[in-house]
C-alpha cells in the first residue's frame, strides 16, 4: 500500500489476515510526540486490558522490533514499536486533545477507512497463479449477462490433455446468478 500524508508525515498503512495497521513509530511522529512516550501509553494500556481481563481487546496492539544497525558501533540495535489495528490507535488517540490533535485523529480514521475500502476491492485467492488470472479477468467482465466457460486439464499438451474439472457458468447481472 501507498503511504499516506497526516500532518506532513508519511504513514504507511499495512494489512495482514484481513486487518488494517498503523505503527507507533507513525502516531509518535503525526502527533509530535516522543515514541517512548506513546510506548508507555500503549503499554499502561496493555496492562489496563489485562487488569480488567479484556484480552481479546489486546491483539489491537501488536509488539514488533525493528532492527538498526548504527554508524560507528559494531551490532544491530533492537527498538520496540507496535502495529495497531483501527481500534488500537482509537484506545490511544483518545488520550490525545487540542483541535490539532483531533484533526489527525479525523485523518487518520479517515485513512483507515481508505485503507478498508481498498482491502474490500483486492481480488485475492490463496493461490496467486488465480489471483493473477482474476485480475487479468476481472476488468474485462462485461455489463450485460454473460458466460464463464473454465476447463482445467492435467496436462499442457491439448492432444494428452485429461479434463479435472469443468465449469460452465451463466451470470445473470440483475444480481441473480444461474448455473448451469
Amino acid at each position: 500500500m501507498k503511504p499516506i500524508i497526516i500532518n506532513q508525515q508519511e504513514v504507511q498503512f499495512t494489512t495482514s489476515n484481513h486487518q488494517i495497521f498503523c505503527t507507533s513509530l507513525d502516531i509518535a511522529r503525526v502527533f509530535g510526540k516522543r515514541h517512548d512516550d506513546i510506548l508507555k501509553a500503549i503499554r499502561n494500556i496493555v496492562r489496563d486490558l489485562r487488569e480488567i481481563g479484556d484480552l481479546q481487546c489486546i491483539r489491537n496492539f501488536a509488539e514488533s522490533y525493528e532492527y538498526r544497525k548504527i554508524e560507528g558501533f559494531k551490532g544491530v540495535t533492537k527498538y520496540p514499536f507496535y502495529n495497531l489495528t483501527r481500534d488500537g490507535f482509537s484506545l490511544l488517540a483518545m488520550g490525545f486533545t487540542g483541535k490539532k490533535a483531533l484533526q489527525w485523529k479525523i485523518a487518520f480514521l479517515n485513512a483507515f477507512n481508505q485503507m478498508e475500502q481498498n482491502l474490500k476491492q483486492e481480488i485475492r485467492s490463496p493461490n496467486p497463479y488465480l489471483t493473477d488470472l482474476m485480475k487479468l479477468i476481472y476488468p474485462n467482465l462485461p455489463k450485460e449477462d454473460y458466460r464463464i466457460d473454465i476447463n482445467i486439464t492435467q496436462s499442457l499438451n491439448p492432444q494428452e490433455a485429461q479434463r479435472i474439472f469443468t465449469l460452465n457458468y451463466l451470470v445473470d447481472n440483475r444480481n441473480q446468478i444461474k448455473r448451469s
